[in-house]
């Protein structure tokens, strides 16, 4: 899957395989995510983005907005004991990575 994210320290693409893993790399950051479309290779500023990629994660937002946008893809967002978990929702258990797995985008 090839990903967009856009964010307070700029904006670029970048391949994953799983989803989560997407999501925490652009979390790390604070910066909000983006899946293109299947075809797309690069976001073409004069297009709405909506129409070039599915918005996936927005981390300044709360948990019921990004568990509408994760729904589709099986999973929702909650407050954790310390930290938003992300569950599946097949079977409510938290989806973890470990912070040193992800891509370091800047």
């Amino acid at each position: 899957m090839k990903f967009y994210y856009d964010g307070c320290c700029g904006d670029g693409y970048f391949s994953e395989r799983n989803l989560i893993k997407a999501i925490y790399t652009a979390w790390n950051v604070d910066a909000d995510l983006w899946l293109l479309n299947s075809g797309i290779k690069k976001i073409d500023k004069y297009l709405l983005l909506k129409d070039q990629a599915t918005l996936i994660f927005v981390p300044a937002e709360g948990n019921e907005f990004n568990s509408d946008l994760l729904e589709s893809f099986g999973y929702y967002m909650i407050d954790g004991f310390k930290w938003r978990e992300i569950r599946r929702l097949d079977n409510n258990k938290v989806v973890k990575y470990d912070w040193s797995d992800v891509k370091q985008l800047i």
